[in-house]
């Protein structure tokens, strides 16, 4: 059975605001849970709600005549900040008992949820989603930005990434976490969020993103031309490798490592 849930936060809580930490954590188990869950069929997607009062609106048709509310009025139900998700269960009460554990990591606020019947594509057809969706192994870069959007469609073309997932924030434009792979690994980043405790810093030059490829020259001349500048050369190291390294336009260091074939 398919259904779509849909959490909405309770606007008068007055629980107090999560700490920077607890924050991280949450992402970290919530990225964890989507992951394991895609991978496992049991989720199709998800993403966040937008406010009502900046993004929602209501349309009516009454006897040919259409009548737009925007923002709409009255109570705003599930249309307020929240998130949504697409998900698979064998029953409701399967599904029941899954959300009772979600809800207690998302804070003061309420899940609804409902079966739907899919037509096009045919469920089946989304039932799958790829292998490469499963969560990564091994130490995993996780970098924050302003307009992560424009970092992943420039690893895109720098680096040849491919997007794995990616969630929106409340505002529907900020990315809340997207998982790329890049030459086999994995790299997740999201925008910041100072209204969360999650402001913009300044990049450490302390850490380096490294490639080992055979086909150094390629990926090298690829990144420089998409717009990479060149910090270290790509020559002959001491250690007989081809090695190199440049910076992208956000400030990340990268490293090209390419052994050379005796």
């Amino acid at each position: 059975m398919r259904f779509i849930t849909i959490f909405r936060q309770d606007p008068n809580s007055t629980a107090p605001p999560p700490s920077e930490a607890e924050i991280a954590k949450h992402r970290e188990e919530m990225g964890r849970h989507v992951g394991e869950a895609i991978a496992a069929g049991t989720m199709v997607t998800t993403g966040g709600i937008g406010f009502r009062e900046t993004t929602g609106g209501r349309i009516h048709n009454k006897g040919g005549k259409l009548d737009v509310e925007t923002p709409p009025k009255g109570d705003g139900g599930w249309m307020a900040a929240g998130g949504f998700a697409i998900v698979n269960a064998e029953t409701r009460e399967a599904l029941i008992e899954d959300l009772k554990k979600q809800i207690l990591g998302m804070g003061e606020g309420s899940v609804e949820f409902v079966h739907y019947n899919q037509f096009y594509p045919t469920a089946e057809a989304t039932f799958s989603p790829p292998t490469s969706t499963a969560m990564p192994g091994g130490v995993v870069p996780y970098l924050s930005f302003d307009g992560a959007s424009d970092v992943v469609d420039f690893y895109k073309k720098a680096f040849g990434a491919k997007e794995i997932a990616r969630m929106y924030g409340q505002d529907g434009k900020r990315i809340m976490h997207c998982q790329l792979e890049i030459n086999g690994g994995a790299l997740m980043l999201s925008d910041n969020f100072p209204e969360y405790g999650l402001p913009p810093v300044k990049r450490s030059h302390s850490y380096t993103m490294q490639l080992v490829i055979a086909n150094g020259d390629e990926w090298w001349d690829r990144a420089i031309k998409a717009g990479c500048k060149e910090k270290m050369p790509f020559a002959i190291a001491p250690w007989g490798d081809k090695y190199g390294q440049m910076t992208d336009p956000f400030g990340v260091t990268w490293a090209i490592s390419s052994p050379v074939k005796k």
